[in-house]
C-alpha cells in the first residue's frame, strides 16, 4: 500500500512539474509576442519594407511607356521677315509667327536597354529582402530582451523567497534567545546582535526587491503593459528548447543567426551592383511618338485669315533613338571595381562574424557547463547545511551551541541556497545566449 501511495505522489509531482514547464514557457511566448506586437521600433522597421516595395515599383515602371502632354503659347518678338518687290507695293513673308501656340501628348518607351532596368528592379526586391531580414532580427533582439528579463524577475523571486526564509530563521533565533534570556541563559548582547542580523537581512530583502521591480519597469516598457503579477511565483528557468552543442549551434547559425543573414543579404545586392556597374558601357535602344497641333504653317503664318481655327495643323512624329556611350572616362569600370571590392570585403565580414560567433558560443558552453558541475555540488552543500541546521538547532536548545554558532549555521544555510539560485540563473543565462547566437526561434 506505501508503494502505490508513493508512485501515484510520485506521478503527480511529475505532472505539476510538467504543467508549470507548460506554463512557463506559453508565459513567455506570450510575453514575447506582446513585446513584439507593441514595439514601435519594430513598426518602424517594418515601414522600410513597405517603402522597398514602392521602390521596386517605381523601378517596375520604367519598363511601360512614359506618356505626357504638353501645352504652350509663346510670344517671340521680333520675328524674320523677308521683302519681296512684286507689283507697285512690296510683299512681307514671315518666317514664324509672333504667337506660338503648341498642344500635344507624346510618349517614350525603352525597346531595349541590354537588361539594365531588370538588374535594377532585382536590387531593389533584394534591398527589401534586406529589410525584411533587419525587421525579423529586431524581433529576435526583442524576444531575448524580454527572455532576459524574464529569467531576471524569476531569480530575484526566488531570490526573495530565499531572504524571507532567512528572515524566519533569525526572528526564530531571535525569540529562542529573548526567552533564554528570561531564563538567564543568554545575554543582552545576542538579543541586540540577533536585531542587527534582523535588519541587515531585511534591508538586503529590500535591495532584492528594488531590482525586482526595475526589471519589472524594463519589460513593462518593452510589452507596454503593466508586467506585475504576468510571472506567476515558483516558475522554473526552463526555456523550452534543446541542448545545443558548438559544432550543432555553428551549423544552425550559418541559416538562422540574423547577422550572417543580413551579411548573405548584402552580399546578393553587391553582386547585383557588379552587374549593374559592368552594364553601364551598353547601349540603350527607346522609341519616341508625339501628336499634336500647332500654328506657324505656312501660307497662314500668324493667323491672318478670317478663320482663326485654320491657323492650326495635326502634327506628329515618329523616331527611335539608340544611345550608344563612347567615352565616360571609365567610370564603368572604376564603379565595377568598387563594387567588387565591397562584395570582398562583406566576405571578410562573413569570416570575422563566423569567427566571433564560435568565440562567443564557446565562451557560453564554457559558462553553462562550469555552472551545471557547480549546481551538481551546491545541491549537496544545500542539504548538507539543511542538515547542519537541523542538528545545530537541537543542540542549541540543548545548550550546547553558542548564538555565534546557531548563526553560522542559518547564514552557512542562506549562503549555500543563494548559491544553487544563482547557478541555475547562470546556466539559464548561458543557455539563452547559446540560442540567441544561433538563431533559435523560441517563441
Amino acid at each position: 500500500m506505501k508503494h502505490i501511495f508513493f508512485y501515484i505522489t510520485f506521478f503527480i509531482c511529475l505532472c505539476s512539474e510538467a504543467f508549470a514547464q507548460e506554463t512557463t514557457n506559453e508565459t513567455l511566448n506570450q510575453l514575447v509576442r506582446t513585446a513584439i506586437d507593441y514595439a514601435p521600433r519594430i513598426k518602424e522597421q517594418q515601414q522600410t519594407v513597405l517603402m522597398g516595395d514602392f521602390r521596386t515599383k517605381i523601378q517596375e515602371s520604367a519598363l511601360k511607356p512614359q506618356i505626357s502632354t504638353e501645352a504652350s503659347v509663346t510670344r517671340i518678338d521680333p520675328v524674320a521677315k523677308a521683302q519681296f518687290a512684286f507689283g507697285p507695293s512690296p510683299t512681307s513673308l514671315q518666317f514664324q509667327p509672333n504667337m506660338n501656340y503648341n498642344v500635344n501628348i507624346g510618349g517614350n518607351y525603352v525597346i531595349y536597354d541590354w537588361g539594365k532596368q531588370f538588374a535594377n528592379i532585382e536590387k531593389t526586391r533584394l534591398e527589401t529582402n534586406l529589410a525584411k531580414t533587419g525587421v525579423e532580427g529586431l524581433k529576435t533582439v526583442y524576444a531575448y530582451q524580454v527572455a532576459s528579463l524574464y529569467y531576471g524577475i524569476i531569480y530575484n523571486l526566488k531570490a526573495i523567497e530565499v531572504q524571507k526564509g532567512q528572515l524566519k530563521l533569525i526572528d526564530d533565533n531571535k525569540i529562542n534567545i529573548e526567552n533564554r534570556l528570561k531564563r538567564g541563559d543568554a545575554l543582552d548582547f545576542d538579543v541586540i546582535s540577533s536585531e542587527v542580523r534582523y535588519k541587515n537581512a531585511d534591508s538586503r530583502l529590500t535591495d532584492i526587491q528594488s531590482q525586482l521591480e526595475r526589471q519589472y519597469i524594463y519589460l513593462s516598457s518593452l510589452i507596454g503593459k503593466d508586467a506585475h503579477g504576468m510571472i506567476p511565483e515558483g516558475t522554473s528557468f526552463n526555456l523550452g528548447t534543446a541542448d545545443l552543442t558548438i559544432e550543432g549551434a555553428l551549423n544552425q547559425a550559418q541559416t538562422n543567426n540574423y547577422d550572417l543573414k543580413t551579411l548573405k543579404d548584402r552580399d546578393l545586392i553587391a553582386a547585383n551592383d557588379v552587374k549593374i556597374a559592368q552594364m553601364n558601357s551598353l547601349p540603350n535602344l527607346a522609341a519616341t511618338a508625339q501628336v499634336g497641333v500647332k500654328n506657324g504653317y505656312v501660307p497662314r503664318i500668324n493667323g491672318e485669315q478670317p478663320a482663326f481655327s485654320d491657323d492650326f495643323k495635326l502634327n506628329s512624329v515618329v523616331g527611335v533613338r539608340l544611345t550608344i556611350p563612347v567615352y565616360t572616362g571609365h567610370r564603368g569600370a572604376y564603379q565595377t571595381e568598387v563594387a567588387k571590392l565591397n562584395r570582398e570585403m562583406l566576405k571578410y565580414s562573413v569570416d570575422v562574424t563566423n569567427q566571433t560567433l564560435k568565440r562567443d558560443l564557446e565562451a557560453a558552453q564554457n559558462d553553462y557547463n562550469s555552472a551545471k558541475s557547480k549546481l551538481d555540488l551546491s545541491e549537496s552543500n544545500v542539504k548538507q547545511a539543511q542538515h547542519a541546521l537541523k542538528l545545530a538547532n537541537v543542540r542549541y536548545q540543548n545548550g550546547v551551541l553558542t548564538n555565534i554558532e546557531i548563526e553560522n549555521a542559518q547564514t552557512a544555510l542562506r549562503d549555500a541556497q543563494f548559491t544553487q539560485l544563482q547557478y541555475q540563473y547562470q546556466m539559464a543565462l548561458a543557455k539563452l545566449e547559446m540560442n540567441r547566437l544561433t538563431g533559435v526561434k523560441f517563441w
